[in-house]
């Protein structure tokens, strides 16, 4: 089979999703990572179905818009389209079978029919798999304001600590400054009255001296004085 057949190759592909060659390699790659399987010649260059544009878009909306990171935004399209795959296999199957049957029992001027039937079906399926996507989108919208949520409250609660430690330390210096200030203030009052005592003792035995003093010249007085 060619494929080049109903796909188109990277850079029409980019035009389509406004963006870059550059850009839907680098998603094609995260892409295969997770599974995914495009169509590729002998050459191994890759070529784009309707499905695989859907899914390109489906990854660019999530990483431009949602802002997801390459790696989740790829892991939630390929879950998205694996459930829509999963739920809608067994009526691909059945409309293979309706399909092969018309082109053996049903004239040629009826095949349009039949291919305007697969086209519906292929609508409803990229209309499902873009609805699947969205809800497994919203989800992860969901988680990710769960986290900033608990980011915000831990930043808080650290903020919070943060006061408390500072406020905790800020009354121990306090109180340090002021045991210090008592110490200083009861020293100051011991020295004031070591210094009385020992002016009051130096006074005391000035006085002592004076009064043997007199008494010496009250003796000699009187001896000479006779």
């Amino acid at each position: 089979m060619d494929a080049k057949q109903d796909t188109i190759n990277a850079e029409e592909m980019a035009k389509r999703l406004n963006t870059t060659s550059s850009n839907i390699r680098k998603w094609c790659i995260e892409l295969e990572k997770h599974g995914y399987e495009f169509v590729k010649d002998n050459r191994k260059k890759r070529y784009y179905s309707i499905t695989d544009q859907s899914l390109l878009s489906n990854l660019k909306y999530a990483i431009q818009e949602r802002k997801l990171p390459l790696e989740i935004a790829a892991m939630t399209v390929i879950k998205g389209f694996n459930r829509n795959r999963s739920s809608s296999g067994t009526q691909e199957e059945h409309l293979k079978k309706e399909e092969n049957n018309r082109e053996l029992s049903v004239p040629q001027e009826h095949n349009n029919h039949t291919t305007d039937t697969v086209l519906n079906t292929m609508k409803n399926q990229f209309e499902q798999q873009q609805s699947i996507n969205d809800k497994l989108l919203e989800m992860l919208d969901h988680y990710k304001s769960a986290l900033d949520d608990s980011e915000n409250r831990r930043q808080s609660e650290q903020e919070h600590m943060n006061k408390q430690l500072k406020e905790l330390e800020e009354r121990l210096a306090d109180r340090i400054s002021q045991q210090i200030s008592n110490r200083d203030k009861e020293m100051m009052e011991y020295i004031r009255s070591s210094q009385k005592q020992q002016q009051a003792h130096l006074l005391e035995l000035a006085a002592t001296h004076q009064n043997e003093e007199e008494q010496k010249k009250g003796f000699f007085a009187r001896l000479f004085g006779k």
